[in-house]
């Protein structure tokens, strides 16, 4: 289970200002002991705590931290950028997705447009095919039957009217 860094941050709180027992503060918690000693070790080596020592990563951004980093990074330069993202635990990739799905959002109906008239030539696309194989087909068939009407007249030999 995952916990969020405040709740982490609350808990170490109460275990460092000493007022309870471990024990007590970890049932309070609704976490296991062995769950809180593990954080209290960044703390005792003197590091502050992290999420599971991780970075938070870009799929757990919220729609509006998204815009606000679109919206803060839009005027730095690309050193800058870098060094923001590489602060945050983002890739410059992250950011442009998110401008693109950004601006899908809210233009939806352009997008329908563009479906619509995909489906369409795709429709098209399609029905010229069909058509164009039944030409074909109906062109092999002639074909044939020119060479089956030349093997006819050489064994033969032409037909005499009366």
């Amino acid at each position: 289970m995952r916990y969020s860094i405040e709740m982490k941050k609350a808990v170490i709180k109460k275990v460092l200002l000493g007022e309870k027992p471990q024990y007590e503060i970890a049932r309070e918690a609704g976490i296991s002991r062995s769950t809180l000693t593990y954080w209290l070790k960044p703390y005792r080596k003197g590091r502050n705590i992290t999420l599971n020592n991780k970075e938070k990563r870009p799929q757990d951004w919220t729609s509006e931290e998204r815009i606000g980093a679109l919206i803060k990074t839009g005027s730095m330069s690309d050193e800058e950028r870098v060094s923001w993202c590489r602060k945050e635990g983002l890739f410059g990739h992250h950011l442009e997705q998110w401008k693109k799905d950004a601006i899908n959002a809210t233009m939806p109906d352009l997008n329908k447009g563009k479906c619509d008239e995909i489906r369409h030539l795709k429709k098209e696309n399609a029905d010229l095919k069909k058509e164009l194989f039944r030409k074909e087909k109906a062109l092999a068939e002639a074909a044939a039957l020119l060479v089956l009407k030349k093997k006819a007249h050489s064994i033969w030999g032409e037909q005499e009217d009366d």
